[in-house]
């Protein structure tokens, strides 16, 4: 005898709309939190908060990306077709982004790209970086975290980490644009240059940008 369980189709779709919402709250927080007004208001209210700015904003993007990882987690594992993913090319590819996630993190002092100590100082005043991964494609450290969600995807290609992946690109490709449209404004036609010149997150294996840049 077999028995039939009725699926209600909203249950169904209700963690997907779990991992949508998370990502949503992170990207509307984190974009309130990097946003000239927000970093004018300190600047002008309290000093105290501008030091510890860069700080907070790191903080806070942490506590808000733990909403979207819990919710793929918890996410049912329904893949999207018959193939059930290679392991090995996953986690090449996933090897691969965290490799090009360290050589990016590497170019910035990380003291002043985590926020600490509170008097680092402050990587709107300083000079265009053109060296590196970055005579290669203009977002390195973007490019990196989209292989690791590639690897998750080719390693499971289910419908979460689908989704997860999807969110994660256009999260990340509205940033660029956003941190961008910042750049040209403290750097003008140098990093207009500098974009004509290298990729966005595709590299080019055959640099414009010398290496003394």
């Amino acid at each position: 005898m077999v028995f039939f369980v009725e699926t209600n189709p909203n249950q169904m779709l209700q963690p997907y709309v779990f991992i949508l919402l998370s990502w949503v709250f992170f990207g509307t927080v984190h974009s309130f939190t990097a946003s000239n007004q927000l970093t004018n208001k300190l600047l002008i209210d309290s000093r105290l908060w501008v030091n510890y700015y860069r700080l907070m904003y790191n903080g806070v993007a942490i506590l808000t990306f733990i909403p979207v990882w819990l919710a793929v987690q918890v996410a049912p594992v329904q893949l999207v077709g018959n193939w059930h993913g290679t392991a090995w090319a996953g986690g090449f590819l996933g090897g691969l982004g965290l490799a090009v996630v360290v050589m990016a993190l590497r170019q910035y002092d990380l003291a002043e790209f985590v926020g600490w100590p509170v008097n680092s100082p402050s990587a709107s005043t300083g000079t265009l970086r053109r060296a590196g991964l970055l005579r290669y494609v203009r977002h390195p450290l973007y490019s990196g975290i989209l292989l690791v969600a590639s690897g998750l995807i080719v390693d499971e290609p289910s419908w979460r980490q689908l989704l997860f992946g999807a969110c994660a690109f256009g999260y990340i490709r509205t940033g660029i644009y956003f941190e961008e449209c910042k750049l040209v404004r403290v750097f003008g036609d140098q990093y207009r240059l500098f974009r004509e010149q290298v990729p966005m997150l595709l590299p080019s294996f055959r640099p414009k940008v010398r290496e003394a840049a």
